[in-house]
Parts: C-alpha cells; sequence; structure tokens
C-alpha cells in the first residue's frame, strides 16, 4: 500500500479529531462547583466579613487554634473575658465539596472548645470560625495539614 499525502492528511485530521472528542468527554467529567453556592451574595457581603477580621485582630488574646496531633483533635482557646459565645464552625476540604463539616460552637467552662479529628480524612483543611459575643461579630481562620492515622 502506497502512503499518500492525502492519506497522511487523513490520519493527522481523525487523530485530532479523536483526541478533541476525548478532552469534550474528559471535561463533561470534571465537578467544576463553586466554593460556595451563594458565591455573589459572598462577595456583596465581603465589607461585613472584613469587619469581623477587624474585630478579631483588634482582640489583645483572640482566639487560639491548635492541632494536637497525640489527642487527635483540634483546640479551639477562645478568650476567656469573654462570655456568651456562640458561632459557627467550617472545616473546608478544597478537593472535595462532600467532605465539608458544618459545626455548631460548644465551650466548656474554660471557654475551650475540642473537636476530635479521628473521622475526619487527612490533608490539607481551611478552619473558619465565625463567633459572636457581646453584640460583636468575629472571623478567624486557619490552614491544618490532618496527619494520616
Amino acid at each position: 500500500m502506497k502512503f499518500s499525502w492525502g492519506t497522511g492528511i487523513f490520519l493527522f485530521y481523525s487523530v485530532f479529531a479523536a483526541s478533541l472528542f476525548y478532552q469534550v468527554y474528559r471535561s463533561t467529567q470534571y465537578d467544576n462547583s463553586l466554593v460556595v453556592e451563594n458565591y455573589y451574595e459572598e462577595d456583596i457581603n465581603y465589607q461585613s466579613r472584613y469587619d469581623q477580621i477587624q474585630n478579631s485582630r483588634s482582640l489583645e488574646a483572640g482566639l487560639v487554634i491548635q492541632l494536637n496531633n497525640l489527642d487527635k483533635a483540634i483546640s479551639l482557646d477562645f478568650p476567656k473575658d469573654k462570655k456568651g459565645i456562640s458561632g459557627k464552625i467550617l472545616l473546608y476540604r478544597a478537593s472535595n465539596k462532600k467532605l465539608d463539616r458544618h459545626l455548631t460552637i460548644e465551650l466548656n467552662e474554660e471557654n475551650k472548645m475540642i473537636s476530635p479529628t479521628d473521622n475526619i480524612l487527612s490533608g490539607r483543611w481551611k478552619l473558619e470560625v465565625e463567633w459572636e459575643t457581646e453584640g460583636r461579630s468575629y472571623f478567624d481562620k486557619k490552614v491544618l495539614n490532618i496527619p494520616s492515622a
């Protein structure tokens, strides 16, 4: 069989079309969901989030977030002089939205909350704490690298 220019052009375009169809197929399999469902609402409320961050920075003794690998727990130490603290915690996993965890703040007598990490997959997590006390709102965040068990 003789290999001509026409055969070469046909093979080139056939391979090109096949790879293009493959890429289109792969792009439909990718999860391209947004980080948050109400992205535009979050963007509009950015000033209030900025004010919460400024409130947190203005505290003399702010929220202390620590990952204790020995106890396999996340420790949140709220300021001792603040009473009636309420709020919510988001453990955010960037690679998979389905792994995100939402917790409510439940403090002991020492204004401390301990959350176990036994049932959390290892890897990089963002911890976002939105809390309120005495009529003021605060926001703190920290990146945690939870080791494998």
